[in-house]
Protein backbone atom coordinates (compact mmCIF):
# COMPACT_ATOMS: atom_id res chain seq x y z
CA UNK A 1 0.00 0.00 0.00
CA UNK A 2 1.23 3.03 -1.00
CA UNK A 3 1.66 6.00 1.64
CA UNK A 4 -0.11 9.04 1.39
CA UNK A 5 0.63 12.46 -0.53
CA UNK A 6 0.26 14.83 2.02
CA UNK A 7 1.65 17.59 -0.84
CA UNK A 8 -0.72 20.18 -1.06
CA UNK A 9 -3.22 20.41 -3.59
CA UNK A 10 -3.47 23.54 -5.60
CA UNK A 11 -5.63 24.44 -8.94
CA UNK A 12 -6.71 27.75 -10.51
CA UNK A 13 -8.62 28.95 -7.76
CA UNK A 14 -6.36 28.62 -5.13
CA UNK A 15 -5.82 31.47 -3.41
CA UNK A 16 -2.49 33.39 -2.65
CA UNK A 17 -2.79 32.83 1.56
CA UNK A 18 -3.49 29.44 0.23
CA UNK A 19 -0.44 29.14 -1.72
CA UNK A 20 1.93 30.61 1.11
CA UNK A 21 0.50 28.46 3.77
CA UNK A 22 1.35 24.94 2.10
CA UNK A 23 3.25 22.96 5.08
CA UNK A 24 5.44 20.00 4.64
CA UNK A 25 4.70 17.31 7.21
CA UNK A 26 7.04 15.04 9.23
CA UNK A 27 6.39 12.14 7.19
CA UNK A 28 7.50 14.09 3.84
CA UNK A 29 10.38 15.31 5.23
CA UNK A 30 11.61 11.85 5.97
CA UNK A 31 10.32 10.55 2.63
CA UNK A 32 12.17 13.74 0.97
CA UNK A 33 15.35 12.41 3.17
CA UNK A 34 15.09 9.22 1.32
CA UNK A 35 15.51 10.52 -2.32
CA UNK A 36 17.19 13.92 -2.38
CA UNK A 37 20.20 14.59 -0.40
CA UNK A 38 21.20 18.45 0.63
CA UNK A 39 25.31 18.88 0.69
CA UNK A 40 25.84 19.84 4.26
CA UNK A 41 28.34 19.19 6.18
CA UNK A 42 29.16 15.71 7.95
CA UNK A 43 27.69 15.72 11.55
CA UNK A 44 25.22 18.12 10.70
CA UNK A 45 22.37 17.27 13.21
CA UNK A 46 19.45 15.49 11.92
CA UNK A 47 17.33 18.53 13.36
CA UNK A 48 19.22 20.75 11.22
CA UNK A 49 18.44 18.86 7.70
CA UNK A 50 14.67 18.33 8.57
CA UNK A 51 14.21 22.44 8.99
CA UNK A 52 16.34 22.34 5.87
CA UNK A 53 14.77 19.88 3.95
CA UNK A 54 11.00 21.14 4.95
CA UNK A 55 11.87 25.24 3.97
CA UNK A 56 13.16 23.46 0.64
CA UNK A 57 9.89 21.41 -0.03
CA UNK A 58 8.07 24.32 1.15
CA UNK A 59 9.49 27.14 -1.50
CA UNK A 60 9.34 24.21 -4.24
CA UNK A 61 5.29 23.72 -3.11
CA UNK A 62 4.88 27.29 -3.49
CA UNK A 63 6.32 27.89 -6.79
CA UNK A 64 5.05 24.86 -8.98
CA UNK A 65 1.72 26.02 -7.33
CA UNK A 66 1.78 29.60 -8.47
CA UNK A 67 2.21 28.02 -12.08
CA UNK A 68 -0.62 25.60 -11.34
CA UNK A 69 -2.75 28.05 -10.35
CA UNK A 70 -2.52 30.56 -13.16
CA UNK A 71 -0.39 33.59 -12.02
CA UNK A 72 0.37 35.82 -15.30
CA UNK A 73 2.98 38.33 -15.06
CA UNK A 74 2.23 40.99 -18.08
CA UNK A 75 5.02 43.14 -19.10
CA UNK A 76 2.74 46.15 -19.29
CA UNK A 77 1.44 45.74 -15.25
CA UNK A 78 5.60 45.86 -14.68
CA UNK A 79 5.81 48.93 -16.69
CA UNK A 80 2.78 50.64 -14.88
CA UNK A 81 4.45 49.95 -11.80
CA UNK A 82 8.12 51.41 -12.55
CA UNK A 83 6.16 54.54 -13.50
CA UNK A 84 6.87 57.42 -10.85
CA UNK A 85 8.62 54.74 -8.49
CA UNK A 86 10.93 56.00 -6.30
CA UNK A 87 14.13 54.09 -4.76
CA UNK A 88 15.14 55.67 -1.30
CA UNK A 89 18.34 53.33 -0.52
CA UNK A 90 20.65 53.52 -3.71
CA UNK A 91 24.50 53.12 -3.12
CA UNK A 92 26.56 54.39 -5.84
CA UNK A 93 30.62 54.69 -6.62
CA UNK A 94 31.14 57.36 -4.19
CA UNK A 95 32.33 55.30 -2.20
CA UNK A 96 35.99 54.08 -1.30
CA UNK A 97 35.66 50.60 -3.11
CA UNK A 98 33.90 49.23 -5.98
CA UNK A 99 30.68 49.39 -6.48
CA UNK A 100 28.69 48.99 -9.96
CA UNK A 101 27.64 52.05 -11.22
CA UNK A 102 28.48 55.74 -10.90
CA UNK A 103 25.57 57.93 -9.29
CA UNK A 104 24.79 59.70 -12.55
CA UNK A 105 24.39 56.30 -14.70
CA UNK A 106 21.86 55.21 -12.42
CA UNK A 107 19.91 58.46 -12.53
CA UNK A 108 20.18 58.19 -16.14
CA UNK A 109 18.54 54.48 -16.13
CA UNK A 110 15.54 55.66 -13.67
CA UNK A 111 15.28 58.64 -15.60
CA UNK A 112 14.90 56.51 -19.00
CA UNK A 113 12.28 54.02 -17.00
CA UNK A 114 10.04 56.80 -16.01
CA UNK A 115 10.98 56.68 -12.14
CA UNK A 116 10.29 59.72 -9.70
CA UNK A 117 13.06 60.19 -7.33
CA UNK A 118 16.18 58.49 -6.44
CA UNK A 119 17.66 59.00 -2.70
CA UNK A 120 21.73 58.38 -2.59
CA UNK A 121 23.62 56.68 0.09
CA UNK A 122 27.08 56.68 0.96
CA UNK A 123 29.43 55.04 3.81
CA UNK A 124 31.50 57.53 4.69
CA UNK A 125 31.16 60.85 3.55
CA UNK A 126 27.74 62.59 2.52
CA UNK A 127 26.10 62.03 -0.03
CA UNK A 128 23.98 65.25 0.19
CA UNK A 129 27.42 67.09 -0.59
CA UNK A 130 27.22 65.30 -4.77
CA UNK A 131 23.67 66.38 -5.31
CA UNK A 132 24.22 69.81 -6.53
CA UNK A 133 26.89 68.36 -8.82
CA UNK A 134 24.56 65.32 -10.13
CA UNK A 135 21.98 67.59 -10.77
CA UNK A 136 24.10 69.69 -13.51
CA UNK A 137 25.46 66.51 -14.67
CA UNK A 138 21.84 65.36 -15.02
CA UNK A 139 20.65 68.92 -16.72
CA UNK A 140 23.45 68.93 -19.31
CA UNK A 141 22.77 65.18 -19.96
CA UNK A 142 18.87 65.71 -20.21
CA UNK A 143 19.79 68.82 -22.88
CA UNK A 144 21.61 66.40 -25.06
CA UNK A 145 18.96 63.76 -25.34
CA UNK A 146 16.65 64.68 -29.24
CA UNK A 147 13.25 64.43 -27.15
CA UNK A 148 12.49 66.86 -23.81
CA UNK A 149 13.11 64.54 -20.53
CA UNK A 150 12.90 65.72 -17.00
CA UNK A 151 15.57 63.76 -14.82
CA UNK A 152 14.65 61.98 -11.72
CA UNK A 153 14.74 63.63 -8.79
CA UNK A 154 18.03 62.92 -6.55
CA UNK A 155 18.42 63.53 -2.96
CA UNK A 156 21.00 62.35 0.07
CA UNK A 157 21.85 62.43 3.21
CA UNK A 158 24.63 61.99 5.94
CA UNK A 159 25.60 58.26 7.69
CA UNK A 160 27.01 58.78 10.85
CA UNK A 161 29.68 56.25 10.78
CA UNK A 162 33.03 57.19 11.87
CA UNK A 163 34.18 59.62 9.47
CA UNK A 164 31.76 62.16 9.80
CA UNK A 165 32.44 61.79 13.55
CA UNK A 166 29.65 59.41 14.60
CA UNK A 167 26.49 60.93 16.58
CA UNK A 168 28.30 64.35 15.95
CA UNK A 169 25.45 67.23 15.42
CA UNK A 170 27.39 69.83 13.87
CA UNK A 171 28.04 67.45 10.75
CA UNK A 172 24.38 66.99 10.63
CA UNK A 173 23.33 70.63 10.77
CA UNK A 174 26.02 71.77 8.19
CA UNK A 175 24.29 69.28 5.92
CA UNK A 176 20.99 71.44 6.03
CA UNK A 177 22.56 74.15 3.77
CA UNK A 178 22.82 71.35 0.62
CA UNK A 179 20.20 70.68 -2.00
CA UNK A 180 18.55 67.94 -1.89
CA UNK A 181 19.60 67.21 1.73
CA UNK A 182 16.66 64.58 3.46
CA UNK A 183 18.38 61.75 5.16
CA UNK A 184 19.31 61.04 8.65
CA UNK A 185 20.83 57.60 8.29
CA UNK A 186 22.22 55.87 12.20
CA UNK A 187 25.77 54.35 11.84
CA UNK A 188 26.09 51.32 10.04
CA UNK A 189 29.64 49.66 9.49
CA UNK A 190 31.02 51.91 12.43
CA UNK A 191 27.82 50.31 14.67
CA UNK A 192 28.69 48.08 17.42
CA UNK A 193 25.93 45.56 16.22
CA UNK A 194 27.31 45.96 13.12
CA UNK A 195 30.80 45.09 14.47
CA UNK A 196 29.31 42.06 16.37
CA UNK A 197 27.08 40.29 13.78
CA UNK A 198 29.75 41.06 10.55
CA UNK A 199 32.99 40.72 12.38
CA UNK A 200 32.29 38.79 15.62
CA UNK A 201 33.92 41.86 16.90
CA UNK A 202 33.05 41.87 20.50
CA UNK A 203 35.59 44.11 22.55
CA UNK A 204 34.37 47.03 24.76
CA UNK A 205 34.37 50.51 22.26
CA UNK A 206 34.23 48.42 19.12
CA UNK A 207 31.64 50.24 17.45
CA UNK A 208 28.99 53.10 17.83
CA UNK A 209 26.63 52.83 20.67
CA UNK A 210 23.29 54.82 20.48
CA UNK A 211 21.93 54.41 24.10
CA UNK A 212 23.84 54.96 27.37
CA UNK A 213 24.70 53.00 30.17
CA UNK A 214 20.84 53.09 31.52
CA UNK A 215 19.41 52.32 28.38
CA UNK A 216 18.81 55.72 27.60
CA UNK A 217 18.80 57.46 24.15
CA UNK A 218 22.28 59.53 24.00
CA UNK A 219 22.64 63.07 24.36
CA UNK A 220 24.04 64.03 21.51
CA UNK A 221 21.55 61.65 19.09
CA UNK A 222 18.38 63.22 20.87
CA UNK A 223 20.18 66.34 19.86
CA UNK A 224 20.21 65.15 16.33
CA UNK A 225 16.08 64.11 16.44
CA UNK A 226 15.58 67.91 17.39
CA UNK A 227 17.38 68.87 14.10
CA UNK A 228 15.71 66.03 12.23
CA UNK A 229 12.07 67.41 13.51
CA UNK A 230 12.97 71.42 13.01
CA UNK A 231 13.97 70.56 9.58
CA UNK A 232 11.56 67.72 8.24
CA UNK A 233 14.92 65.24 7.84
CA UNK A 234 14.15 61.83 7.43
CA UNK A 235 15.55 59.84 10.50
CA UNK A 236 16.14 55.90 9.67
CA UNK A 237 17.83 53.49 11.63
CA UNK A 238 21.37 51.31 10.99
CA UNK A 239 22.93 48.24 11.28
CA UNK A 240 21.40 47.76 14.64
CA UNK A 241 18.81 44.94 16.42
CA UNK A 242 15.96 45.50 17.37
CA UNK A 243 17.02 46.81 20.94
CA UNK A 244 18.51 49.79 20.22
CA UNK A 245 16.38 50.81 17.10
CA UNK A 246 12.82 50.26 18.64
CA UNK A 247 14.13 52.65 21.72
CA UNK A 248 15.59 55.42 19.08
CA UNK A 249 12.33 55.12 17.20
CA UNK A 250 10.21 55.78 19.83
CA UNK A 251 12.12 58.51 21.77
CA UNK A 252 12.31 60.13 18.04
CA UNK A 253 9.16 60.19 17.38
CA UNK A 254 8.12 61.65 20.90
CA UNK A 255 10.83 64.30 20.06
CA UNK A 256 8.52 65.12 16.73
CA UNK A 257 10.56 63.62 14.06
CA UNK A 258 7.74 63.22 11.92
CA UNK A 259 9.28 61.35 8.94
CA UNK A 260 11.28 57.60 10.91
CA UNK A 261 12.42 54.75 9.05
CA UNK A 262 13.29 51.46 9.59
CA UNK A 263 15.70 50.54 6.80
CA UNK A 264 16.10 46.73 5.80
CA UNK A 265 14.77 44.69 8.17
CA UNK A 266 14.94 41.53 6.39
CA UNK A 267 19.34 41.87 6.76
CA UNK A 268 21.03 39.92 9.24
CA UNK A 269 23.02 43.03 10.79
CA UNK A 270 19.54 45.12 10.88
CA UNK A 271 17.24 41.92 11.31
CA UNK A 272 14.16 42.29 12.53
CA UNK A 273 10.82 39.78 12.66
CA UNK A 274 7.75 40.62 11.38
CA UNK A 275 5.95 41.22 15.16
CA UNK A 276 8.57 43.70 15.43
CA UNK A 277 8.26 45.36 12.28
CA UNK A 278 4.57 45.53 12.70
CA UNK A 279 5.12 47.30 16.14
CA UNK A 280 7.65 50.12 14.31
CA UNK A 281 4.42 50.87 11.64
CA UNK A 282 2.15 50.72 14.94
CA UNK A 283 3.77 54.19 15.83
CA UNK A 284 4.25 55.97 12.96
CA UNK A 285 7.82 54.59 11.74
CA UNK A 286 7.89 53.30 7.97
CA UNK A 287 9.45 50.03 7.09
CA UNK A 288 11.66 49.94 4.50
CA UNK A 289 10.59 46.90 1.80
CA UNK A 290 13.95 46.41 0.92
CA UNK A 291 14.77 44.99 -2.93
CA UNK A 292 18.10 43.70 -2.36
CA UNK A 293 16.26 41.36 0.70
CA UNK A 294 14.16 39.40 -1.33
CA UNK A 295 15.71 39.96 -4.74
CA UNK A 296 19.76 38.48 -4.11
CA UNK A 297 18.42 35.46 -1.57
CA UNK A 298 19.18 33.41 0.06
CA UNK A 299 21.64 35.75 1.76
CA UNK A 300 18.42 37.22 3.21
CA UNK A 301 15.41 35.80 4.45
CA UNK A 302 13.30 33.79 2.64
CA UNK A 303 13.12 36.45 -0.53
CA UNK A 304 10.00 36.69 -2.41
CA UNK A 305 7.81 34.48 -0.04
CA UNK A 306 8.95 36.62 2.97
CA UNK A 307 8.19 39.85 1.39
CA UNK A 308 4.49 39.35 0.86
CA UNK A 309 4.40 38.28 3.91
CA UNK A 310 5.48 41.51 5.16
CA UNK A 311 3.16 43.46 2.80
CA UNK A 312 0.28 41.15 3.88
CA UNK A 313 1.11 41.55 7.78
CA UNK A 314 2.82 44.36 7.66
CA UNK A 315 0.18 46.19 5.42
CA UNK A 316 0.90 48.35 2.43
CA UNK A 317 0.11 51.71 4.30
CA UNK A 318 3.45 51.57 6.46
CA UNK A 319 5.94 50.40 3.76
CA UNK A 320 8.46 52.36 1.45
CA UNK A 321 10.62 51.04 -0.73
CA UNK A 322 14.25 51.08 -1.38
CA UNK A 323 16.46 49.05 -3.56
CA UNK A 324 20.29 48.58 -1.54
CA UNK A 325 21.56 47.84 -4.82
CA UNK A 326 25.00 48.62 -6.24
CA UNK A 327 27.28 45.70 -5.06
CA UNK A 328 29.63 44.65 -7.86
CA UNK A 329 28.07 40.96 -7.75
CA UNK A 330 24.15 42.40 -8.15
CA UNK A 331 22.37 43.43 -11.16
CA UNK A 332 22.15 47.23 -12.08
CA UNK A 333 19.64 49.11 -9.89
CA UNK A 334 17.19 49.12 -12.89
CA UNK A 335 17.05 45.75 -13.75
CA UNK A 336 16.67 45.16 -9.80
CA UNK A 337 13.69 47.13 -9.76
CA UNK A 338 11.63 45.51 -12.73
CA UNK A 339 12.71 42.51 -11.33
CA UNK A 340 11.35 42.90 -7.62
CA UNK A 341 8.14 44.39 -9.06
CA UNK A 342 7.71 40.98 -11.26
CA UNK A 343 8.65 38.60 -8.33
CA UNK A 344 6.31 40.90 -6.25
CA UNK A 345 3.59 40.36 -9.20
CA UNK A 346 3.80 36.54 -9.90
CA UNK A 347 3.79 35.76 -6.22
CA UNK A 348 0.26 37.33 -5.89
CA UNK A 349 0.79 41.39 -4.31
CA UNK A 350 -1.50 43.46 -6.49
CA UNK A 351 -0.31 46.13 -8.55
CA UNK A 352 -1.74 48.81 -6.89
CA UNK A 353 -0.18 48.03 -4.06
CA UNK A 354 3.47 47.81 -5.78
CA UNK A 355 2.70 51.39 -7.16
CA UNK A 356 1.11 52.32 -3.42
CA UNK A 357 4.46 51.04 -1.73
CA UNK A 358 6.96 51.95 -4.33
CA UNK A 359 5.83 55.74 -5.56
CA UNK A 360 3.30 57.17 -3.59
CA UNK A 361 4.03 56.03 -0.01
CA UNK A 362 7.57 56.88 -0.91
CA UNK A 363 6.99 60.08 -2.11
CA UNK A 364 4.97 61.52 1.35
CA UNK A 365 7.97 59.98 3.07
CA UNK A 366 10.17 62.71 1.21
CA UNK A 367 7.77 65.00 1.32
CA UNK A 368 7.31 65.58 -2.22
CA UNK A 369 4.06 64.96 -4.61
CA UNK A 370 3.66 61.41 -6.04
CA UNK A 371 3.92 61.79 -10.03
CA UNK A 372 1.28 58.64 -10.36
CA UNK A 373 -1.81 57.94 -8.94
CA UNK A 374 -4.02 54.52 -7.87
CA UNK A 375 -6.78 55.85 -10.97
CA UNK A 376 -3.76 56.30 -13.80
CA UNK A 377 -4.46 53.83 -16.51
Amino acid sequence: MSEKNDTPQFNMYSSLNEILDASVSDERVQRLKSIARMDLPEGTPEVVQDYLIRQWARQVNITYARFVAGIKVDPKDVDWCLKGAIDIHAHGGSDPFGRLLMEDEVAIDYTNAGMAAVVFKTWHTPSASRIQLLNRMMDKWASEQPEPVTPVKMFGGITLNKTVGGLNPIAVERMLKFPGMKYVWLPMVDSYHHKRVVDDNWEPGAGIELLDGNGKVKGELREIMRICADNDLVLASGHYGYKDSFTVMEEARKMGVKHCELIHPTHIHSKHTIAQMKEYADMGVMVMLCALGFTCFPIHEEGPIYATKIIEQVGEDHLVFGTDYGQVHNPRHIVGVRWAIQLLLSYGVKKETIRKIFSINTAKHLDIEPAVSLDDK
